[in-house]
């Protein structure tokens, strides 16, 4: 890992809802978000307008499974790290939210498609 002067690390854990506070949560669990991947981060860092880079392959020390890897933050203006987590936080709930609309939407079409099969079928004696 390369040393940069006023860049930050960011791990998922540190937004992930389902973690606790000492398995590495750093925000409040109703501004967190469920299953935090890197590339959300990434898009939260962008959505932010905030150079972001992606460190993969790396594993949070306090988990043993994972390989995600980390997100290094610049912060030019000298942000605290608690700013810019709920920064990306907020970012990333945004997110959350727009693929589970996504999801609901493919389930709500997929389930209106049978619906129209069944009402058009005439019965016949």
């Amino acid at each position: 890992m390369k040393q940069r002067k006023g860049a930050l690390i960011i791990w998922p854990a540190y937004l992930d809802s389902k973690l606790s506070r000492s398995a590495g949560r750093r925000i409040p669990v109703n501004l967190g978000a469920p299953d935090v991947t890197v590339d959300m981060l990434k898009q939260a860092a962008d959505m932010r307008n905030l150079r972001a880079e992606i460190e993969p392959g790396k594993r949070y020390p306090r988990q043993n499974v994972d390989r995600g890897g980390y997100l290094v933050l610049e912060n030019p203006e000298g942000h605290k790290k608690q700013r810019l987590l709920l920064m990306l936080a907020k970012g990333v709930r945004k997110i959350v939210a727009e693929r589970i609309a996504k999801q609901q939407a493919a389930a709500q079409k997929k389930k209106s498609k049978g619906y129209r099969k069944k009402k058009n079928r005439r019965k016949r004696n």
